[in-house]
């Protein structure tokens, strides 16, 4: 699953344009703060009235991150706080801190309950059956982290999580966009640190495959479009599509076709399952030979006798070899993606061009 976040100080026709967008990609979860220090409550308030019609239009659900300070802000009893949150469209909250476990108990009567996964403890856990809440039903959320360096560490991260699921909690975490980051650092909001400027597919498939996250969301401003229609396309039909860059100009009739890594999975290479059969009779003169940096994607040549037509991408550095052709290059950002196709996974090219 994917989420993505809005955020109320940016322009209406900004955020308007952002969830048409991911509607038509399948965002079905938005994420917004009510308590950011740098807006403005009433700008807040009156920008998420006015998206709130469209985000139920189109059949999305709502997280709002909220504190006990957010009913201060705009002057709210905690008695009022259900219509408060009702009347703008808000289906989940993220509770952050100021409420007693009796006071989410009744918010989660009415709302999809989301708490801070790293304030998570036994005490917490404990006070939360005994308020009467079934913790399979609760979902726990990572922050972003906005600042360089201040992101979570990967062994730690899998550590918590593995905590959480242990304790029958679903699991949120956020990776950066790659379009607009959020200000007033600009850059990125990851729960990881290592995903900072990465490619987010990498980083999505990382949290999913590797770290027990059960919804991952978008945590800055824009994504790229084709980046969130590549992490779509991996979701719904299990491709990995890679960017690619100094794509040579005498490409294989297949070459941006679907390509599957065989079965047998080689040390150094991704190997196109049924490239040379799909490219049979077909002559490929040799060209240059270049140094196969990791993610060059090459083609095997006349040269090679019967692996003539073999498409390939190195899984690491390896020495030109007259007998094969360098066609074209793996963006250095989404290298990570190499590891993921594993035995059979599909896999895809796509030239990427900087938007």
């Amino acid at each position: 699953m994917l989420g993505a976040s809005l955020y109320l100080s940016q322009s209406e026709e900004m955020n308007m344009q952002n969830l048409k967008v991911l509607n038509e990609v399948g965002v079905k979860t938005i994420f917004t703060s009510l308590h950011i220090p740098e807006e403005d409550p009433e700008q807040t308030l009156s920008g998420l009235k006015r998206i709130t019609g469209k985000i139920k239009n189109y059949g999305m659900n709502l997280m709002a991150d909220v504190s006990s300070s957010t009913l201060e802000q705009y002057s709210i009893t905690k008695e009022k706080a259900i219509d408060f949150f009702n009347e703008f469209g808000i289906t989940s909250l993220r509770i952050d801190y100021g409420f007693s476990y009796t006071e989410i108990k009744t918010f989660s009567k009415h709302f999809q309950i989301i708490l801070n996964a790293s304030t998570i403890t036994e005490e917490t856990c404990t006070s939360l059956m005994k308020a009467g809440m079934n913790l399979s039903e609760v979902t726990v959320c990572h922050n972003y982290y906005p600042r360089e360096n201040t992101g979570l560490d990967r062994n730690f991260f899998l550590k918590r999580n593995k905590y959480l699921k242990d304790k029958g909690f679903k699991i949120q975490a956020f990776i950066p966009g790659n379009l607009k980051k959020r200000g007033p650092i600009y850059a990125g909001l990851p729960t990881l640190e290592e995903h900072r400027n990465i490619d987010p597919l990498v980083a999505y498939m990382d949290l999913k495959e590797t770290f027990l996250v059960d919804e991952v969301l978008i945590g800055d401003i824009l994504m790229k479009e084709s980046t969130v229609t590549r992490i779509k396309k991996w979701i719904e039909e299990e491709v990995i599509v890679l960017p690619i860059t100094n794509v040579h100009t005498n490409l294989p009739e297949n070459f941006y076709e679907i390509h599957h890594n065989r079965q047998d999975v080689a040390r150094d290479v991704l190997r196109s399952e049924g490239s040379r059969v799909a490219l049979k009779g077909q002559s490929f003169e040799p060209i240059q030979a270049k140094q196969r940096t990791t993610g060059s994607i090459t083609l095997d040549n006349d040269l090679y006798g019967r692996y003539a037509g073999e498409l390939q991408v190195t899984k690491r550095a390896l020495p030109a070899d007259d007998r094969v052709n360098v066609l074209g290059q793996v963006k250095d950002a989404s290298l990570g993606l190499l590891e993921h196709i594993t035995a059979g996974v599909k896999f895809q090219f796509m030239e990427d061009y900087d938007e």
